[in-house]
């Protein structure tokens, strides 16, 4: 066993984004921490080490810092996409098209017409749970023009929904249903892969910006070592520790979940 403390690997490319961004965000605090500031130079041989116990630089900081409000952002933002107008649209096409609907079957039960008011009595016992449904949150709006349209569907309906002039009517919200659910996965998997294109970028700039101040102070440590090289060296290693712990207890839940489905 050697006699200087080493820092250990961090096992960066393992963690996802999430995990990678409040890592960043630790080491941050620990480097910067009282006494932890970056000097006035970006040469290592000119760094003042009574101002820079770990030997990091301004230059250094400054490009850390950038990158990790980028990383930040990356996680936690929520991007307008060129389909957001598209699926405002089209929700209201199909708020429109519900109510419609269900007005139309409500009101048509008062119809004078016999075969009109009793096929308008039996579609409206169907369509009655799904009444004020425009009013629901996106998704789940979806999910019940989806439920409604497949009770219009059952053996029988059709035939009453002709009877009431409603076909077209019926057909252009399942359209509009359809074309909406189809443009919120598109969203969902643009919105992923930018993202993932964007964060790529940004953790190969940190990685090499981690690489450099950790080897900048772990020579530190070594060629002038003071109770500060030795804070930063030991709490680091104990936040590996912990990021690595956190990381193979959410793999195990994860694996955990996906046996019990088996």
């Amino acid at each position: 066993m050697g006699t200087y403390t080493k820092i250990k690997p961090a096992g960066l490319t393992k963690l996802n984004n999430a995990e990678y961004t409040n890592f960043m965000n630790a080491f941050y605090r620990l480097a910067f921490a009282a006494g932890g500031g970056g000097g006035d130079s970006e040469s290592p041989d000119e760094i003042s080490l009574d101002n820079n116990p770990l030997g990091i630089t301004d230059a250094q900081k400054a490009a850390f810092e950038k990158d990790q409000v980028l990383m930040t952002d990356l996680v936690n933002q929520s991007h307008i996409s060129d389909e957001t107008a598209q699926l405002l649209d089209l929700d209201k096409q199909r708020d429109d098209l519900v109510v419609y609907l269900t007005s139309s079957v409500s009101q048509m039960r008062k119809n004078p017409i016999e075969a009109q008011r009793a096929a308008a009595q039996t579609v409206y016992n169907i369509i009655k749970p799904y009444i004020g449904i425009y009013k629901s949150a996106n998704q789940q709006e979806t999910a019940q023009i989806q439920g409604l349209l497949l009770d219009l569907d059952k053996e029988g309906v059709p035939a009453l929904i002709q009877t009431l002039g409603l076909k077209e009517i019926q057909d252009s919200l399942r359209a509009a249903n359809d074309e909406y659910a189809k443009l919120t996965a598109q969203r969902t998997g643009n919105k992923a892969a930018s993202i993932k294109e964007a964060s790529a970028a940004v953790r190969l700039r940190m990685d090499d910006l981690y690489d450099d101040m950790t080897t900048i102070a772990f020579v530190q440590s070594v060629a002038a070592p003071t109770a500060e090289t030795t804070r930063f060296v030991n709490e680091l290693n104990a936040l590996i520790d912990e990021t690595t712990a956190l990381y193979n207890q959410r793999v195990g839940a994860a694996k955990a979940a996906a046996k019990r489905k088996e």
